[in-house]
């Protein structure tokens, strides 16, 4: 496990930790959310961490047909070696009464954001089918961005521009669509030690993570939408800034 190390070792070692689940609840607690004993999640711990796409994980849970709608929605071109989005932390649970997801997006250290500032890459020699596919993805994106637009202005998604966050946004609008209510958590781990080298700067406590994420969520709009519920027609998703130690 020496590979391990931020915010991936952070986030294992919370899901092994034997009150992973209260944790989890206290995060939760304000957005009507809940996880208990029952509920699917990937990565498993640090025996098992891989993380999850959701077109594969919603097949188990949910449906094959929406594992294969979610595909379909992101890439054009899909092959059995065609990666969409990992996720940190992906687990069923239970939002007012009704099954949702969570989502969990982790940070450890300051440049975990600055680097993602920038838009998604095509390689100068990206095949027809990188091509196509980087096409579908700004469409997806561009459209949850419409639909978000609808009710909370001043939000602009974009795989042009923060292309994590974005597509973080974009899927848990996606997933609302489809009538599932998702908490996405940006979530900030304090004091991670192990990556107090090469000037990295760390988050000390809640407020430096907080401003971290908020100046970065300010570059497309999606300060806007913090701790606020985002109304996509069948369901919602509430995406909220929290942290907790490393």
């Amino acid at each position: 496990m020496n590979e391990l190390k931020g915010s991936k070792r952070c986030m294992l070692e919370l899901i092994s930790s034997t009150n992973y689940i209260s944790k989890m609840n206290l995060i939760l607690e304000p957005t009507g959310g809940t996880i208990g004993p029952t509920d699917t999640f990937m990565p498993k711990g640090l025996h098992d961490h891989t993380e999850a796409e959701l077109k594969d994980f919603l097949v188990g849970p949910f449906s094959s047909d929406l594992g294969t709608e979610i595909r379909k929605w992101w890439l054009a071109i899909s092959t059995q070696n065609t990666r969409t989005p990992n996720w940190d932390l992906v687990s069923t649970c239970t939002i007012n009464n009704q099954k949702g997801v969570l989502l969990v997006e982790a940070k450890a250290h300051y440049d975990e954001l600055k680097y993602e500032s920038k838009g998604k890459q095509l390689k100068k020699d990206a095949s027809q089918d990188s091509i196509a596919n980087h096409d579908r993805i700004g469409l997806a994106i561009d459209g949850a961005n419409a639909g978000i637009e609808t009710v909370k202005s001043g939000v602009s998604i974009s795989r042009d521009k923060c292309y994590q966050l974005s597509n973080r946004v974009a899927h848990a609008w996606w997933l609302a669509k489809h009538d599932i209510p998702v908490v996405l958590i940006y979530l900030g781990f304090l004091n991670a030690e192990d990556m107090n080298y090469g000037g990295r700067k760390l988050f000390k406590n809640h407020k430096d993570w907080e401003t971290c994420f908020i100046n970065h969520a300010m570059k497309v709009g999606v300060d806007s939408i913090v701790d606020e519920p985002v109304d996509c027609g069948k369901n919602d998703f509430k995406l909220i800034c929290r942290s907790i130690d490393g």
